[in-house]
């Protein structure tokens, strides 16, 4: 239990009541802290024992971080601070559980009276205890916390009050746009004054019911756990001394992570005693999409007046090389406080890029070098894959299943058993067996086709019947309006696929995504997850053709059998505990881990460093962090891979480059650093689809990038060495148009480039 915060003569304790300890334990902490102190290093040991007033850490990646906070901690305890006075902020449970056991092995059961936790658990700590003294109008202290789906349908019902049309507003970016209000500590009342267009006057009115209705039902949401503490705070000033009193040391992890509210709750908490202890890492701060301000780090020391600031530069993770090489990258970022990572290290091995000549074959690269590893003697599970978008995991994925080498997805969801990728699946599944009900109610109305719970309710009466049987039945009699047109079109839809089975799944997917307007859905929802599904589904195409290129004499090629191996990939997912396996994660994910060896894939300008950076200072700034976050993971061993190019599916049908160039964040990496390698010779491979149309389709192809060609004069030339007078020596990875007019794209080292035939020699015949 928390121990009181007023004494029995109804005053605040003072600090030879509650704050310090009694002067047997005092000596029994100094005894058990001591020893650890020699055991640091000399950066280490300042901001262990940094006296009053704030201070700032950056903490480099490998930097003993959580062992500078423990010891910290132990500090503060063995100079006679009692353990009620500590307040320590983490960003998880985890490292919340983790921080008080090594604390608890310090200094013994003391640490059970620290208030360690993340912002959210404090919040709801000081939260009850103030509804239980009726500081929280319309709040009591059992009060209820939703989670998303709680938020989603209250939003959802604000959104109906409102009776606008089908689609005005979706769920997911009213909520989102409340979350960001209240990151932001925007009130209702802000927010309506600030809403000039009609759109956003429509999402204040969700703002107002939303809010109206969780207070009507004693609720809160996980943003209002910190911003009703710090409108708490600022609106009860005797409320706020009290806290001040009570927390003489405020403890900060993770601070670079930090948004506006959680810095507002840190600076009330922290103000009058000043006594503000934060780390963090600028260069790793990774999370703006989330909110995260790097501004908390970068100005603290106009925030916080006379803050001390303290760097944590030795490294006890990477080798030499490693942090050489990150060290040149993140160099080039202006909004960083700056710091040099070294260690004691060996020099280590040198990082390898890899230039691969597509996604496959970047794909059988990582492949290979993770075979290597096992041959050496090393295990899967000191081996992490990371790339910037999940989408990417996909290829991976299918040349390790077919392999047999386990993986297991950090963070995210196996690529088959994502939302958008399942649900076109779903419409295969139904033509290819229209009784498969799963598959019918995923889809049914999915995009929504005006069929909703009565009609529902109407196909489920009707028995055992297979519902899209009933549903043929209901339209053709018993449906009106919108539901019948809903109804017959997705049945039309349902029986021109299985007229097609034939066809190439490819061919049948683009179909669904014609008739059923589903990518106009994912943008309609506007929570910011769009593109990232798009990629998915351009992926989902990608694999679909590449199954309909295998042989086709065991029937491998078909609808049946492209479902069956999406089903066995997502089976594969579900690895043993224990097993020795590799681990596929997106770089955001891998921050706070290491591992002996990482692979960083995909590293193309557009795909890492991100396209929606490019044109963004401040964004492409993260996303050298990100990279540096990714490279730092290392113990021993980095790969970088790249592919010449990616393979998309247009509108058309039609495969088209997207062969960026190599990543910028590569060659930042100097020379001495990294052994660059090719697999683009001494060909191309490029499957008999990639100029497959549409049976039927008109006018000529469109494409984003040159279509792939394999027939004709022109396939010939494909990874063919040639000579431009200008670019030097390259090799050809795309052709394009014919005779005198034929146009290249060209790789000439590490730059792609498009030039007309006439001007390149040694390898192309233009006649």
């Amino acid at each position: 239990m928390d121990g009181p915060l007023i004494d029995s003569n109804g005053g605040a304790p003072g600090l030879s009541d509650r704050l310090r300890a009694t002067p047997a334990t005092i000596r029994h902490r100094k005894a058990s802290t001591v020893s650890s102190l020699p055991d640091l290093n000399e950066a280490q040991r300042a901001a262990v024992e940094h006296g009053a007033g704030p201070a700032l850490v950056i903490a480099g990646a490998g930097s003993g971080k959580t062992r500078v906070l423990t010891a910290r901690v132990a500090h503060l305890l063995a100079r006679g601070i009692a353990p009620e006075a500590i307040l320590a902020f983490t960003f998880t449970n985890r490292a919340a559980r983790e921080m008080r056991a090594r604390i608890e092995r310090t200094v013994g059961e003391a640490a059970r009276r620290l208030w360690v936790g993340t912002f959210h658990a404090t919040g709801v700590r000081i939260l009850r205890r103030e509804a239980r003294g009726g500081a929280l109008p319309g709040i009591g202290p059992d009060f209820v916390i939703y989670d998303r789906e709680d938020q989603e349908t209250v939003v959802a019902a604000a959104i109906a009050a409102l009776e606008l049309p089908e689609g005005t507003l979706r769920t997911g970016e009213v909520l989102r746009r409340i979350s960001d209000a209240k990151n932001a500590l925007v009130s209702v009342e802000a927010f309506e004054r600030a809403a000039v267009s009609p759109h956003e006057r429509r999402i204040a009115a969700c703002y107002r019911r939303y809010r109206d209705t969780l207070r009507g039902q004693s609720a809160l949401d996980f943003d209002d756990l910190i911003g009703d503490v710090v409108t708490l705070l600022r609106d009860r000033p005797e409320i706020a001394e009290r806290y001040r009193r009570r927390f003489v040391h405020v403890l900060v992890d993770e601070y670079q992570d930090t948004n506006h509210a959680q810095f507002r709750l840190v600076e009330a908490l922290a103000a009058g005693h000043g006594n503000l202890f934060v780390v963090g890492d600028d260069d790793q701060s990774i999370y703006r999409f989330r909110g995260a301000d790097l501004t908390n780090v970068l100005e603290f020391e106009r925030a916080f007046p006379g803050a001390a600031v303290i760097r944590l530069e030795q490294n006890y993770r990477s080798t030499a090389n490693i942090l050489r090489a990150a060290n040149a990258v993140i160099a080039h970022n202006r909004d960083r406080k700056g710091k040099t990572l070294w260690c004691d290290r060996e020099d280590g091995a040198r990082l390898r890029f890899v230039l691969a000549a597509d996604e496959a074959d970047e794909a059988r690269c990582v492949r290979a070098r993770l075979e290597e590893h096992r041959r050496r003697g090393g295990r899967l599970d000191e081996c992490a894959i990371l790339y910037r978008t999940n989408a990417q995991s996909r290829a991976l994925e299918s040349e390790l299943r077919l392999h047999g080498i386990r993986y297991e997805m950090v963070g995210g969801v196996s690529f088959f058993a994502r939302r958008e990728v399942k649900d076109l699946l779903a419409y295969l599944r139904l033509a290819l067996n229209p009784a498969d009900r799963v598959a019918f109610w995923r889809v049914w109305n999915t995009p929504r086709r005006g069929l909703g719970d009565a009609v529902r309710a109407r196909i489920e009466a009707l028995g055992d019947a297979p519902p899209l049987e009933a549903l043929r039945s209901l339209a053709g009699e018993g449906l009106r309006g919108a539901a019948r047109g809903g109804a017959e079109s997705f049945i039309t839809l349902i029986d021109e696929l299985r007229a097609g089975l034939n066809a190439p799944p490819a061919e049948l997917l683009r179909l669904v995504l014609e008739r059923t307007d589903y990518l106009r859905m994912l943008d309609d929802e506007r929570d910011g997850t769009s593109a990232d599904r798009r990629a998915n589904i351009e992926e989902l195409l990608v694999a679909a053709s590449d199954h309909a290129s295998a042989p086709a004499d065991d029937g491998s090629g078909d609808v049946a059998g492209f479902l069956a191996e999406a089903t066995l990939v997502t089976d594969a997912d579900r690895v043993e505990e224990g097993a020795d396996r590799v681990l596929m994660l997106t770089a955001h994910t891998a921050k706070g881990l290491e591992f002996p060896v990482v692979i960083v894939a995909g590293l193309e300008e557009g795909l890492f460093p991100h396209g929606s950076s490019l044109d963004e200072p401040g964004q492409l700034e993260e996303e050298r962090r990100l990279f540096y976050v990714a490279v730092t993971r290392a113990r021993n061993e980095v790969l970088l891979t790249a592919a010449a190019y990616r393979r998309r599916f247009t509108a058309e049908g039609v495969f088209a480059a997207r062969g960026g160039a190599v990543s910028r964040f590569v060659d930042e990496i100097p020379a001495e650093l990294v052994d660059r390698e090719e697999t683009l010779q001494p060909a191309v491979r490029f499957p008999a689809w990639a100029s497959r149309r549409r049976a039927g389709a008109a006018g000529p192809a469109q494409s984003d990038g040159p279509a792939y060609r394999t027939r004709g004069p022109l396939a010939r030339v494909v990874g063919k060495e040639v000579y431009h007078e200008t670019f030097g020596r390259g090799v050809v990875v795309m052709a394009e148009g014919a005779g005198p007019d034929a146009r290249y794209t060209v790789r000439f080292g590490t730059q792609l480039k498009k030039v007309m035939g006439r001007f390149l020699t040694g390898g192309v015949d233009v006649d």
